[in-house]
């Protein structure tokens, strides 16, 4: 059966805890990286599963030691991109939380481009919230390609979706 996308309103005392837990354990596995909560959670405003992501993004030069950390730590989401400038992870929890690897620079770095660009348009952040509002209760394979879609937009736009 597959998976269902469906809108969450947790406890924020619940989400802060397991950020906190997560980072923590994140940071640990990876003291000389540049972590970011990149998620929903991490913008005022916007809805979505209440999942906690995070963004760990190294030079190129680190991500093979990086990445062997980190599998050392946390188990690799084998439905993921997997290459040699990307790589997912799920980090156990009552929550879905999810680490990504990036090489600083390389082709899949745009989390932080996107997550700016949210956090600066009150219109793009209702755009997101609109689609998710969309997608609330159907495939969760369709909400990830309708959000891949607008994703890939709004940075094709240089962060602006208009």
């Amino acid at each position: 059966m597959e998976a269902v996308f469906r809108i969450s309103d947790l406890d924020p005392a619940v989400i802060e805890a397991e950020r906190q837990r997560a980072l923590a354990l994140i940071i640990e596995t990876t003291p000389s990286a540049y972590v970011h909560e990149v998620g929903s959670t991490a913008v005022e405003g916007l809805i979505g599963k209440q999942d906690l992501d995070f963004l760990v993004r190294v030079p190129a030069e680190e991500f093979a030691e990086i990445r062997a950390a980190l599998d050392r730590r946390f188990t690799r989401n084998p439905e993921q991109l997997a290459n040699e400038a990307y790589q997912g992870y799920i980090i156990e929890s009552t929550l879905d939380v999810a680490v990504q690897l990036t090489v600083e620079g390389g082709a899949h770095d745009t989390f932080l481009t996107f997550l700016h660009a949210l956090r600066e348009s009150e219109t793009l952040r209702t755009r997101y919230n609109n689609l998710k509002r969309s997608f609330d209760g159907r495939s969760m394979t369709e909400y990830r390609d309708a959000k891949r879609a607008f994703i890939e937009s709004v940075l094709h736009r240089g962060g602006v979706l208009d």
